[in-house]
């Protein structure tokens, strides 16, 4: 079973495409099932009177509809992440995918990360924590395409590595797939530890712990608009100059310091895992890392120098090193 996890909140203007994009996946090539859960997290709008309309239209429609199940809970998350972490315990589906509310997902994205995880733990093994993820094409508000490639467009590397994603997360939750091993680990932490998203937390608990892997074909439309929790400025462009200019060291230095408190959460909680997955010098690794939030200059750019650990591209990379 793989169960698609959409979590919501006051998202009456996109949710009805996400909707029908979800329960129309492609499910004539797999030798599982899909199903969806879908939790609202107090929404003011019409949300889900929208989303039961759309799947009353659906099941009448459909002769064999996937199952969808709306979780009944009045009682608000308080953030995404929290929301998302609420829906990840009602699951104990053998894979699980993320849903955000105002995207819209290619017919094929399900079965083809499916089948992408599946050589994944053929070649690694089903009990080894495996998170899959994809590239996406972006849109703006009104649905138009903007770029063809996320990764093209922001200049990402296309390499998963632990020294990068401490310090820049490339996982996109809306494309992610975890396995049963790697869902078992992220159901330890509480929501309140991610304080840079689930996304980010999952892609370096998983890297420090198992395989992060990414399928380098845009699968799911992501939408961008003035309501994104994160968005995305093209790489090199002027906006994005700007945006980093305006925003100043003082957001920088505060993104950092919620970069080295998450490490220091995940090695807390998940030292042992990550120990006898990668071995003592990635605990060190994680251990240095996490102290930086109480280090000076010069100690952050040794660790930095000596671990690798830099944003990707020379703007971002300069900007590390002067203001850290």
């Amino acid at each position: 079973m793989i169960d698609i996890l959409l979590a919501t909140y006051n998202g009456e203007k996109y949710i009805d495409r996400q909707i029908k994009s979800l329960v129309t996946q492609d499910r004539d090539n797999m030798d599982t099932d899909i199903r969806l859960l879908i939790r609202d997290d107090g929404s003011t709008d019409k949300t889900l009177d929208i989303i039961k309309r759309r799947l009353e239209y659906y099941r009448a429609k459909r002769p064999n509809p996937m199952e969808v199940v709306i979780v009944q809970d009045s009682t608000p998350s308080g953030s995404p992440a929290a929301n998302f972490m609420k829906l990840l315990s009602l699951s104990d589906a053998d894979y699980v995918m993320f849903s955000d509310q105002d995207d819209m997902w290619y017919r094929r994205k399900t079965s083809v990360t499916y089948n992408y995880m599946k050589r994944c733990e053929e070649k690694y093994g089903k009990d080894t924590p495996i998170l899959v993820h994809t590239d996406l094409s972006l849109m703006n508000a009104d649905g138009k395409k903007i770029a063809e490639s996320f990764y093209d467009y922001q200049k990402l590397p296309r390499e998963d590595r632990l020294s990068t994603l401490l310090i820049q997360n490339t996982v996109t939750g809306c494309t992610m797939m975890l396995n049963k091993a790697a869902t078992d680990l992220l159901k330890q932490a509480p929501a309140d530890e991610m304080i840079l998203m689930h996304d980010h937390y999952a892609a370096v608990l998983i890297a420090a712990t198992g395989k992060v892997r990414l399928l380098d074909e845009p699968l799911i439309r992501y939408r961008q608009h003035s309501g994104n929790v994160i968005g995305a400025r093209a790489a090199g462009s002027t906006s994005e100059y700007k945006e980093r200019f305006d925003l100043g060291r003082g957001k920088f230095l505060k993104d950092m310091d919620l970069s080295y408190r998450q490490a220091g959460y995940i090695l807390k909680r998940y030292e042992k895992y990550i120990r006898e997955a990668k071995g003592e010098d990635t605990v060190q690794m994680l251990r240095e890392y996490s102290e930086l939030i109480m280090a000076d200059k010069l100690q952050r750019v040794e660790f930095f120098q000596k671990y690798g650990v830099y944003k990707n591209g020379l703007v971002k990379k300069a900007v590390q090193m002067i203001w850290c």
